[in-house]
């Protein structure tokens, strides 16, 4: 029976590489060339369609570099194994990032035929164990990356984003203190509120880091993660005092994404304005996208709008689900049936009206799923959890963190009863 050959897609804006290693492979049946891609959205989409086993990226990939093609195609969840071509030397900072991005190996133009033939053989070699050791750990959880977005401003996004990441740390238990399962990602340049929901000061941000030449690597990212009680790592990309100016490139998000991926079990992500670059960015290499619709006639004619350029932008609908927030049990609201005419869409969650709950949450910082479990609004996060494939009702208690948490309040120097930052709010006049 004939051994299956070894596909391989080879990404490369000069076409000396596809050339090379064709030479190499001249009369070869172990291995078949099933794409060249002569940029990097080639190379992403020849990676989708054709499935190939190993992936040669070349640092020179045009218009990015090659290892950002190889960050990006990590958060894909490929079966393929990646290896980097370089035509230069390689310093400490790519090889880190090499690292986060998961790249087998490391191959230096002018491509030599036996040094190129063990690494392609070792690279599959090690993705094929790898997929086996997947197969049969059948308990183990599928890194996800789960994106909380909105049409506009006021639908309860950030709300949404902050009591779900608590939700999900609640019912999934940390091997060790510390190592937490679930990462707030608060990417809002304009309007990061997600700290201020948690009670956190963050002492680095993102945007501080977007200046620096060498890139992103994981060390970097780590060093801007704040730890939370409720068992949540935050990650902020701007802070309530900074003024919003901020760019975040394309290539810094795809580099944060990758080591959250290989960091977290669950990745929770707050975009802000739908259209930016951060949030076009995230959406590519999601799992799940919750639109977060307020229960008024403009945020759902807001929200049907969005929804259409999300179809026409080719995301498929099964990943996207809508959220109703805010359903008030008033005979004059809107009705789910009603909604989900006007949105053209089956409504996967309803969160009822938090009233006095949600405020006191977001005024005192405290998570209202950890304060108040049993409350109506905390059980229907519970359900949307379960609806993004969290098991429910395992895990820490909420007596143990609510015990972790309260302290935390008391010990406040300010002694208003409301968390720094809302109390910065107040005096400062900050909005």
């Amino acid at each position: 029976m004939a051994t299956k050959a070894i596909k391989l897609l080879i990404a490369d804006s000069e076409g000396t590489v596809c050339d090379r290693i064709s030479s190499f492979l001249a009369g070869d049946s172990t291995y078949q060339v099933v794409g060249r891609a002569i940029n990097a959205d080639e190379c992403m989409s020849l990676a989708l369609i054709k499935h190939p086993d190993v992936i040669l990226v070349h640092s020179g990939l045009k218009p990015t570099s090659g290892i950002e093609v190889c960050e990006q195609l990590a958060l894909q969840n490929l079966n393929s194994a990646t290896l980097l071509v370089m035509a230069q030397a390689m310093d400490e900072n790519l090889y880190r990032r090499m690292m986060a991005a998961g790249v087998g190996e490391l191959l230096m133009a002018p491509l030599q035929k036996d040094r190129t033939m063990e690494a392609i053989r070792n690279a599959f070699d090690g993705k094929t164990s790898q997929r086996q050791n997947d197969a049969a750990a059948s308990n183990e959880e599928k890194r996800r990356i789960i994106v909380v977005t909105g049409a506009r401003g006021g639908c309860g996004r950030t709300m949404v984003a902050v009591n779900l990441s608590c939700a999900i740390a609640k019912a999934t238990e940390r091997v060790s203190p510390g190592s937490n399962n679930v990462v707030l990602a608060d990417f809002n340049v304009r309007a990061s509120d997600a700290a201020t929901f948690l009670d956190i000061r963050p002492q680095r941000i993102l945007a501080d880091i977007t200046a620096s030449a060498g890139g992103v690597d994981r060390e970097m990212i780590e060093s801007l993660l704040e730890n939370h009680d409720s068992g949540v790592t935050l990650l902020s990309a701007s802070s309530s005092e900074s003024d919003g100016g901020q760019e975040l490139t394309r290539g810094i998000i795809v580099s944060a994404l990758a080591v959250l991926r290989s960091r977290f079990k669950y990745s929770v992500v707050d975009v802000g304005v739908t259209g930016a670059e951060v949030s076009n960015v995230v959406l590519d290499f999601c799992d799940t996208i919750l639109m977060v619709v307020g229960m008024d006639l403009p945020r759902l004619r807001a929200a049907r709008l969005y929804l259409d350029q999300l179809l026409e932008a080719n995301f498929p609908r099964e990943k996207i689900q809508i959220v109703l927030n805010d359903i008030q049990p008033d005979s004059k609201s809107i009705l789910t049936a009603q909604a989900e005419t006007i949105l053209e869409a089956t409504v996967a969650a309803r969160l009822p009206h938090g009233g006095p709950v949600v405020l006191a949450s977001v005024n005192l910082g405290q998570p209202f799923v950890l304060t108040h479990p049993n409350a109506p609004i905390s059980l229907a996060v519970n359900k949307l959890a379960a609806k993004v494939g969290v098991e429910v009702g395992k895990g820490l208690s909420v007596g143990g963190l609510l015990q972790r948490l309260q302290p935390a309040r008391e010990k406040n120097e300010l002694g208003h009863g409301i968390c720094y930052n809302a109390y910065k709010a107040i005096t400062l006049g900050i909005k």
